[in-house]
């Protein structure tokens, strides 16, 4: 047997060995799905809506000044709750709401609503704090009226962190693997007194939902002036499914069908006096 045909047999050997080992390979080499429980990263809504913040938990804002929830009340207010070291989601999200905010067309911040961003790691500090603020005014076109009612704080104590987090349904955890907090994304509104009024979802919600959420949050509590927004709000309603404000076609189909009642009902009553008048003045005198 000549060395080219010793050679070329070699080769066949090993082709046919890694033929057979490829289905064994693939196999192997399959990503392993996640144990991870896919309802982390969302809030039960119709569980947890209403929920009341505690106003008596205290916070440190990023120029280490303290205050308490209750100082966030008296109007709606938008929270995220992130963590400042993250250098992925927590980033995106508050550019995301920076983007939103500049898109608004029937409520503005500082007027309508306030802005919260707290932080739920106890590792978290002024410095860092500060540190995530000024990144975000780089990374995201902050309008300056959302800017300058924006705040960014941590909690004082980690056992409030806890209790509030839990109380609002808002579960995270620590993944080893992945060297970094796993979470919920979302934008929580509240109402003027601290109650979970609405939680968006950035992928589904736009400007225009965080504009209803909030007329939504108020509750009623509108000037004359402010009328038009509130029946603008009333046109549209939260589709859980969609995770966003959608058309209300029930209300503007129960309103039709009481608009073509209403004028069913003024056509027979114009009808039955003109008959009534007809009738009268063909009568024959006596």
């Amino acid at each position: 047997m000549t060395k080219l045909a010793q050679w070329l047999g070699l080769m066949l050997l090993v082709a046919l060995m890694l033929s057979a080992a490829r289905p064994t390979a693939a196999q192997y080499y399959k990503p392993p799905e996640s144990d991870v429980d896919p309802t982390i990263f969302t809030i039960d809504e119709k569980k947890y809506l209403g929920a009341k913040l505690d106003g008596d938990i205290r916070l440190r804002d990023a120029g280490g000044k303290l205050f308490r929830f209750r100082d966030m009340f008296g109007k709606p207010f938008v929270l995220v709750l992130s963590y400042y070291t993250c250098d992925g989601s927590c980033s995106v999200i508050n550019a995301e709401l920076a983007e939103r905010l500049g898109g608004l067309k029937l409520t503005r911040p500082g007027r309508d609503f306030n802005i919260l961003t707290v932080s739920f790691d106890n590792n978290d500090t002024v410095q860092s704090t500060a540190q995530f603020r000024a990144k975000l005014q780089k990374v995201a076109d902050v309008p300056p009226q959302a800017l300058a009612n924006w705040r960014f704080a941590t909690f004082v104590d980690g056992a409030d962190l806890k209790r509030q987090t839990k109380a609002l349904g808002y579960r995270f955890f620590w993944s080893r693997l992945d060297r970094q907090f796993l979470h919920p994304g979302a934008f929580l509104v509240f109402s003027a007194d601290g109650r979970l009024a609405r939680v968006l979802y950035p992928p589904n919600a736009g400007a225009g939902d965080i504009d209803l959420a909030v007329l939504e949050a108020r509750q009623g509590n509108f000037s004359p002036r402010e009328v038009v927004n509130y029946a603008i709000g009333l046109c549209y309603s939260y589709n859980y499914k969609e995770g966003k404000y959608t058309f209300n076609i029930p209300l503007f189909v129960g309103l039709g069908s009481l608009f073509i009642g209403i004028a069913a009902f003024i056509g027979a009553a114009i009808a039955f006096r003109r008959r009534n008048k007809g009738e009268a003045g063909n009568e024959i005198p006596a």
